[in-house]
């Protein structure tokens, strides 16, 4: 039955009713009009009168609205005719006491500062301080913004309980499935944490894997002991045998997975990892050898028993791996349901709510046995609701209102449209709506549209009229009802004084039209955002006019679906000379101003490290290239000037504060001027400033520059979500095109609207480990399923209701315009789950189960001629609304910079392989595969001194910030000056660069002094008090060429060597990555004495609390524990090499020194060298054939 149209002056105020108002309806006219009526009508005061919306944004517009309605309706009543408004005009005629309306409308204005008018968040928020023994609520808490670092931390305690204990095959099998540390859990929870009416899709009951574990263990060890004997002869037939067919078994191949049989084998157990990159180890397998595909026509196969052990290896092996599938699932699961019960509880221990709690707080209070008194309380506080976007409502939400409205007597307004439900990814859920919907007395209706021009308003029925007895949004409890032109006569886009069709769809063509192959995405995006920037040049050259006014740029919106989509339009706009504004809810944190801002303040914070000060001058804040930076460093007054320059901004910094030094480096060094004459200034100039307000802002909470550098770094890495203050600003609010997400776009109108990307599809569902579904056996209830029997159907009813939501996306969009829109349609790739793709071509055939693969099937075999035939019987159907034309690329003239060719540029086809092994690369990611220069320092968390505790070296802060400060004292002291006062002021500053208190600084001074007086050698001539600082370099920086190798290789080659039995011992124990490259690292120290050369390298590491924890026997055991051997060895390399092309007839015995591992914690001058000092000189005979092999291929 068709819903009644809403007429806004008979409506009774009373009971529970829904508005289904259209876009451009006057959804939030109707609330202003019905708020009107309460005031007018009854005694009802404003703070009485409860309007509720979801966003900031929409609740400062709505009471703006509503407070200019009231003074509006104030000069009616007092003077007379609204002129034109009716609904005020009616009100003043049936009113019987104009002089009672004035005083009620005049009190309401009065009061207007006490309107209960907040977004759903902020009634809980006000509920709950007002009723806190109702609502369970403590008197001071906390309310986050931002709730990772919870999530974090309870992900991080279930990885511990669930990881830490587990079987190592489990383990290994989830790191080989991309679950190798908790953040990765986090992905898992995409979607589903602040959910809890979430259902959860039983899944079966597990299998236990220990049986299987343990036959998995036998087979490969079996699998082992046969390669080792029967190895030679499994070769012989792979390579050798001629009944192989030769295209399957080709020789080189064989070598190859020969050398990945030696790697996987070599193990104690099975390697998951290595067994996936391990892809041909079926061609091992009995079945495969026997299959018709292996050998030779006639021929019999190969046999051999290794086969059949392979063949029974990997039988167990899928056994395996299939009850791990199923535990993952489980183990998800239970990740879910712990984070569910643990995250709440720990934000109650610290006082902290989140917005989430707000809401379940509250309906956990009114759900309570003894809520009574609370749900009077409210009704009496709140006598009228008006609930705006009801469509994003949620069980939770709804579940509130219900239990204080439901059954009673007060006017309840539930104002939405389903067709505009697309926040599901904040929580939304529109089958909410529907249930709602049938629990109302009365529903009505806002269907005349009066935002657009007719012709659009009839373009958008056409699009969405029902099709082929299908519902235009897939859902039949959602129809699309046409909309009716408002009678009022709106201004219309005329070009030249003529009118134009008010739809523009631009045709997309395949390149070559003998071939059905789709439109590549990234082809189709060029092309119609080169279409979009040439008729936005068209268009304001003419100039079109809205009504008798000029168009501006500002009356013009390019619409898109992703911030990558945003970013490229708003190139193009740059590139072809038009003013544009990207409105964004990216953080600021992830900009490119963020990177470099960080890159000058840790320039700024260690000012002393010239390669950070180099990495500064290079950001664009300075604008120096390499080649000026080269330059300009040897210019030796001018580089100390700068240095000297820097070393001011931290002083600055630390007795000023941020602020005051970013404003004095901002204008010394011309940030400003030179940020501006990029082409995208305004955007990076306005993307600093509110950097620096963040910073600023934290400031108070961060003791010491290095902590608040450190959050900033943190800030970047993981951005804070629900943040408004670090959500990318406008830059401008010039005459500028806006550029804007279609969920942005949400409530606004523009003139002009461009819809670019509106072939665009895909469903991210269909790849999800789980899936959000409404199971209709349960009453349509919201449901997470990860991995139940009956996955596949509920993944595709996930599918099914992505694609709803891409519907009501797609008419949100085309809904903004108020004059024209144009948009783009053709069977570009993946477009056949994309909203047009369901608008356009579905059918009967399509089956409703199943409908999105029916939809893709026949999408695929469509051609460009029957895409137009149906784009052109659209049109001819429109009577003149809608027009299908080509789109232009040609500028006419009229644009000020280049404009993209018809023809779009294609990228030269690549013929060859890129070696991906070649890199910059490390100790850190020879020893550990991770391509990363690791600290020389333990990882341990700061500790906190305790009562009773004195401060003394075993007692000094651990971590990293600990050995960074104490590399950075002994890189500035010059170790030979007597000059105690120098030294003390040395330690005293680099202490505050990194935010330790002064207490430390005898002990740091005390440390220094033992460290440069212990004798290094056992004659006790050597110590580094002695060495001048022309005798010395720190921070060695190195770069040589590192080829490409085997890693096993490379460690026999090590042990064959090495005449030192812990060298050997060293080596063996490490798992070497496999890399090719430049090796790249800092030594410490390198220094001369007599003729040779050492190199020191300093570890802040905590080994224990007394001198014995520092002897020679347990140094041994860390250096072999942390890989130092390893280390020492490439350090040794660089420095052999470096020697070799400075000193004349240099010889490694002659020169060569050693290599000296300084424990600082440990050394102590009474103990000589036996305590916290590790020495080694690596024979030139492990050296020498370490070089060759490390610079040439093996």
């Amino acid at each position: 039955m068709a819903t009644p149209p809403l007429d806004i002056c008979a409506l009774p105020l009373a009971g529970m009713n829904l508005v289904e108002a259209a876009a451009g309806t006057g959804k939030t006219r109707t609330i202003a009009a019905l708020y009107l009526r309460t005031v007018l009508q009854t005694e009802i005061q404003v703070r009485n009168i409860l309007v509720v919306t979801y966003t900031h944004a929409a609740t400062r517009e709505l009471r703006e609205r509503v407070r200019d309605l009231l003074l509006q309706a104030v000069g009616v009543f007092q003077h007379g005719d609204a002129g034109e408004d009716a609904l005020l005009n009616h009100l003043a005629a049936i009113h019987p006491d104009s002089e009672l309306a004035v005083k009620r409308l005049r009190r309401a204005i009065a009061d207007f500062d006490e309107a209960a008018i907040f977004t759903i968040h902020g009634f809980c928020q006000r509920v709950l301080a007002e009723n806190a023994f109702e609502g369970a609520q403590p008197f001071e808490s906390e309310l986050l913004t931002d709730e990772r670092q919870f999530v974090c931390e309870v992900v991080d305690d279930f990885w511990r309980r669930n990881i830490y204990p587990a079987n190592v095959l489990w383990v290994d099998w989830l790191q080989a499935n991309g679950v190798d540390r908790p953040e990765t859990l986090l992905n898992g929870l995409t979607n589903v944490t602040g959910k809890p009416y979430l259902h959860i899709a039983p899944l079966p009951e597990p299998k236990l894997p220990k049986i299987l574990e343990h036959e998995l263990q036998s087979c490969f060890q079996k699998l082992a002991d046969d390669w080792s004997a029967q190895r030679d002869s499994v070769e012989k037939i792979l390579l050798e045998d001629d009944r192989l067919n030769r295209n399957r078994y080709r020789v080189s191949s064989v070598a190859v997975w020969i050398t990945q049989m030696d790697q996987l084998l070599k193990r104690s157990r099975p390697d998951f990892m290595a067994l996936r990159e391990f892809t041909r180890f079926d061609r091992f397998q009995a079945s495969v050898i026997s299959d018709r595909r292996s050998v030779k026509k006639g021929h019999a196969p190969p046999t051999h028993p290794f086969f059949e052990s392979c063949e029974d290896f990997a039988e167990c092996l899928e056994n395996l791996e299939a009850i791990y599938q199923q535990r993952y699932r489980i183990f998800q699961r239970e990740l879910y349901q712990y984070v569910v019960i643990e995250l709440p509880r720990r934000k109650a221990e610290r006082g902290a709510l989140g917005y989430d709690d707000l809401l379940t707080r509250l309906q956990t209070a009114l759900r309570s046995p003894h809520s009574g008194s609370l749900v009077e309380k409210l009704r009496s506080d709140y006598q009228v609701a008006l609930i705006d976007e009801f469509q994003d409502t949620d069980p939770v939400q709804y579940d509130i209102f219900r239990k204080i409205y439901h059954g009673s007597d007060c006017p309840v307004f539930l104002v939405g449209d389903p067709k505009q439900a697309i926040y599901s990814f904040r929580g939304a859920d529109v089958f909410t709506y529907l249930y709602a919907r049938q629990d109302t007395t009365k529903q009505f209706s806002l269907e005349q549209n009066w935002r657009s021009v007719p012709q659009l308003v009839h373009a958008v029925n056409l699009l969405f009229e029902r099709r082929a007895d299908l519902p235009a949004f897939l859902l039949d409890e959602i129809d699309f009802s046409p909309a009716q032109p408002a009678p009022k006569q709106l201004p219309e886009l005329t070009e030249s004084g003529l009118a134009a069709p008010a739809l523009t769809i631009w045709p997309l063509s395949r390149e070559d039209d003998d071939n059905n192959k789709p439109i590549a995405k990234h082809r189709a995006g060029s092309l119609c955002v080169a279409a979009t920037t040439t008729e936005i040049t068209r268009l304001l050259a003419l100039p079109a006019k809205i009504g008798e006014e000029p168009l501006h740029r500002s009356d013009i919106a390019v619409l898109v679906r992703t911030h990558s989509q945003a970013r490229i339009v708003e190139t193009a706009m740059r590139e072809a000379g038009i003013a544009s504004v990207r409105h964004s809810q990216e953080s600021v944190y992830q900009t490119h101003e963020a990177v470099e801002l960080e890159r000058v303040l840790i320039a700024i914070l260690e000012p002393n490290r010239e390669a950070r000060v180099r990495a500064a001058l290079l950001t664009d804040f300075w604008g120096m290239d390499a080649a000026s930076l080269q330059s300009f460093s040897s210019l030796e007054l001018a580089w100390d000037a700068r240095l000297a320059g820097f070393h001011h901004y931290h002083e600055l910094w630390r007795t000023h504060g941020f602020m005051r030094m970013f404003r004095e480096w901002t204008a010394v060094e011309g940030v400003y001027p030179r940020l501006l004459s990029f082409e995208d200034g305004d955007r990076r100039l306005t993307n600093l400033l509110q950097l620096a307000e963040l910073i600023h802002g934290q400031e108070r909470h961060c003791a010491g520059l290095n902590n608040l550098v450190t959050w900033f770094s943190e800030a970047m890495t993981r951005p804070p979500v629900r943040d408004d203050p670090s959500l990318l600003r406008l830059e401008s609010d010039e005459d500028r095109v806006q550029i804007v997400t279609v969920h942005g776009s949400k409530g606004l109108q523009y003139p002009v609207v461009f819809l670019p990307f509106s072939w665009s599809g895909g469903l991210q569902a269909a790849g999800s480990e789980h899936c959000i579904f409404h199971d209709i056996s349960q009453g349509n209830a919201a449901t997470v399923d990860f991995g139940s029997v009956d996955f596949e159907q509920h993944l595709a009813q996930a599918c099914r209701e992505e694609l709803a939501e891409n519907l009501r996306l797609f008419y949100v969009a085309l809904t903004r315009a108020r004059c024209r829109c144009y948009l783009a349609w053709g069977a570009v790739n993946d477009a056949a789950t994309s909203a047009m793709a369901w608008l356009l071509h579905r059918s009967l055939d399509v089956v409703q189960d199943d409908f999105i693969t029916a939809l893709q099937t026949r999408f695929r075999a469509i051609t460009d001629p029957e895409i137009f035939d149906t784009l052109e019987r659209l049109a001819e159907r429109s009577e003149g609304a809608i027009q299908v034309i080509e789109p232009s690329f040609e500028p006419n003239g009229l644009t000020t910079s280049d404009v993209v060719s018809k023809r779009p540029m294609a990228a030269r086809e690549v013929d060859r392989k890129i070696d991906q092994t070649w890199r910059l690369t490390s100790f850190s990611a020879l020893s550990t595969g991770h391509n990363t220069e690791l600290p020389d320092y333990d990882h341990a968390q700061q500790r906190v001194l305790y009562d009773g505790e004195r401060p003394d070296v075993f007692t000094f802060p651990r971590g990293a910030r600990a050995g960074t400060c104490l590399h950075q004292v002994f890189e500035e002291l010059d170790f030979s000056s007597p000059d105690a006062d120098h030294r003390n002021a040395v330690i005293e500053r680099v202490l505050k660069t990194h935010g330790y208190e002064a207490k430390w600084q005898d002990v740091v001074a005390q440390l220094v002094d033992r460290v440069l007086h212990v004798p290094l050698d056992p004659h006790g001539k050597l110590r580094l008090v002695d060495i001048q600082q022309s005798q010395r370099v720190d921070e060695m920086e190195f770069y040589y060429p590192f080829a490409a190798h085997n890693p096993q290789v490379l460690k026999s080659a090590i042990q064959a060597s090495a005449d030192d039995a812990h060298i050997k011992s060293a080596i063996q124990q490490i798992e070497l990555g496999s890399t090719a490259g430049f090796m790249h690292g800092f030594i410490d120290l390198v220094f001369e004495a007599a003729g040779r050369y050492y190199l020191v390298d300093y570890k802040s590491n905590f080994l224990g609390t007394n001198q014995d924890d520092y002897r020679p026997g347990l140094l041994k055991e860390v250096m072999e524990r942390e890989h130092y051997v390893l280390q020492y060895l490439i350090y040794t390399v660089a420095l052999h090499r470096y020697l070799k092309h400075r000193i004349p007839d240099y010889h490694y015995e002659e020169h060569f020194g050693g290599v000296y591992y300084l424990f600082l914690r440990g050394m102590n001058p009474a103990l000589d060298n036996q305590c916290g000092v590790y020495y080694d000189r690596p024979s030139q005979a492990l050296i020498g054939p370490l070089e060759r092999l490390l610079g040439s291929a093996i």
